[in-house]
């Protein structure tokens, strides 16, 4: 078989794309074409890096809640140096740029392998696989058509966020509480997010999840990477945030009437809750209101007091 120059160019030219990029290789996985790119800068093929999900390797997996999920396998030499990824779901199937993603598990660190750089080349780098990634199906999560996305930030190179999804069936009997108590998969590196993850770094998520594998030793940067909200991109930047609600203030109490100071014999003071009454000059604090009275009670000038007992009372 004769190739021309032509062939021989395009086919050469395929190679880096090939070499540049992992594949997930699970049953059921949404496929436009290989090699399949990191999402696109700009998020116009959020979710699971295509526009297309007419193609499908079958039905996928059944997951059930509480047990281990199908390990999630990838191939490729371009790991760059590793990096950090979520495993995570949606109830929707095919996902769109709306579904609700929620994580299932984070690994912060060696994801999908621990090297420096990329692995070595030469021969079909869709049939070197790469550790598979272990999780377990969460608790309590509904029964339904869903799918499941690898999503990964890798330490080296282009600031870029790769995603890749496939079909799978939740056999569980849960409610819709399960899922929504999930934190929201973590999503950076495109222009409908000012969130990035800075070179260098195994990222931090925010909200890992409980299933968490490995410390991470760096954090992202920019807005939108909190641990809540929306988990899909924005259409456009962040809003400010409501002002903060006015501050109540407490209710200024007048002081308790105290002993000491110059008064007028059988002077009385009352603030609604204690009262004193003035003996020898000195205003002697009485103590608290009795039971079924009031300031116009003791106020009365009526009430008279020995000697010896305002004496006692103002030691």
């Amino acid at each position: 078989m004769k190739f021309t120059a032509a062939a021989i160019a395009a086919a050469a030219a395929f190679l880096p794309l090939i070499e540049g990029h992992l594949f997930m290789n699970m049953p059921g996985t949404y496929r436009q074409g290989d090699p399949m790119p990191p999402l696109d800068p700009s998020g116009s093929n959020f979710p699971c890096s295509i526009t297309d999900f007419s193609q499908a390797d079958g039905d996928g997996p059944t997951l059930s809640p509480g047990q281990a999920g199908p390990a999630i396998k990838l191939s490729g030499t371009a790991v760059h140096s590793g990096g950090s990824c979520q495993i995570s779901i949606t109830y929707d199937q095919p996902p769109n740029k709306n579904s609700v993603w929620k994580v299932m598990k984070s690994f912060q660190g060696g994801c999908p392998i621990d090297v420096q750089g990329n692995l070595p080349g030469g021969g079909d780098p869709t049939t070197n696989a790469l550790p598979p990634l272990q999780y377990t199906v969460p608790e309590g999560l509904p029964g339904g058509k869903a799918t499941i996305a690898w999503t990964w930030f890798n330490r080296s190179g282009n600031r870029e966020m790769y995603m890749r999804c496939h079909k799978a069936t939740v056999n569980g009997n849960g409610n819709q509480g399960a899922f929504d108590a999930l934190p929201d998969m973590f999503v950076a590196n495109i222009a409908t997010r000012d969130c990035k993850v800075p070179e260098g770094i195994n990222v931090k998520f925010p909200n890992p999840g409980q299933q968490v594998q490995g410390s991470g030793d760096g954090n992202p940067t920019g807005g939108q990477c909190g641990a809540s909200g929306p988990s899909g991109p924005l259409s456009g930047p962040p809003s400010n945030p409501p002002p903060p609600p006015p501050q109540q203030k407490a209710p200024v109490r007048p002081p308790a009437p105290v002993s000491g100071g110059a008064c007028s014999e059988g002077q009385r003071e009352c603030n609604g809750s204690s009262w004193s009454m003035c003996a020898n000059g000195i205003m002697v604090n009485m103590g608290p209101l009795a039971a079924g009275t009031d300031c116009s009670t003791v106020m009365k000038r009526g009430i008279r007091f020995s000697s010896a007992h305002m004496a006692k009372r103002a030691l």
